[in-house]
């Protein structure tokens, strides 16, 4: 989990930095964004909470779990080990159940933040896109991306709503691979 909560800052600075698109005007990130900024932040600081209670309650599982192994006696009776059985049984179900509580955590964090990073991106690109339209040709108007580092075509296209398919024939490129960060791409609208 720890791998993954690292990842939290890199989406937000993603976010924060915007798409790339190069515009016209010099304009601010749009107000509706700033404030899903602000959710997103809120709701990794309330979900992180969520995730150190949990901790902490296997930490505490596991500490009792230590503690009734180490309390018995080296000579026990049959009785005796049924009980603990049955306790270890018991903290080994409560484990099992804080562990699947953490994996289904994980996927609702990942697809909730999938979804609002996803909205930020088209009202981004959308808010952006009647300030920093462009002319390709005499009929066809569309708006002009900077590819940043780590960028894919596909991750470019899914955020404009075009196909990657699109993006490689209005750009001239020879396959998909064919980007470099800096490089700037015509989006058509």
């Amino acid at each position: 989990m720890k791998k993954f909560l690292h990842l939290f800052p890199l989406a937000l600075g993603l976010v924060l930095v915007g798409t790339g698109c190069v515009t016209t005007q010099d304009a601010g990130p749009p107000p509706a964004s700033q404030a899903d900024v602000g959710y997103l932040r809120e709701e990794i600081r309330r979900l992180n909470a969520r995730l150190d209670a949990t901790d902490s309650e296997l930490g505490r599982i596991q500490g009792d779990l230590m503690a009734s192994r180490s309390s018995q006696p080296s000579m026990a009776s049959a009785s005796q080990l049924q009980s603990v059985k049955t306790e270890v049984d018991d903290l080994q179900r409560q484990i099992r159940a804080v562990d699947a509580a953490r994996t289904k955590d994980k996927k609702q964090i990942y697809d909730d933040l999938t979804k609002k990073i996803s909205k930020l991106l088209k009202s981004s690109s959308s808010g952006s896109s009647s300030r920093s339209s462009a002319r390709r040709t005499g009929s066809q108007s569309g708006i002009e991306h900077v590819v940043k580092s780590g960028q894919t075509l596909s991750q470019i296209a899914s955020a404009y709503g075009v196909t990657t398919r699109v993006l490689v024939e209005e750009n001239g490129l020879k396959s998909a691979d064919a980007i470099y960060a800096g490089q700037k791409l015509f989006i058509p609208e």
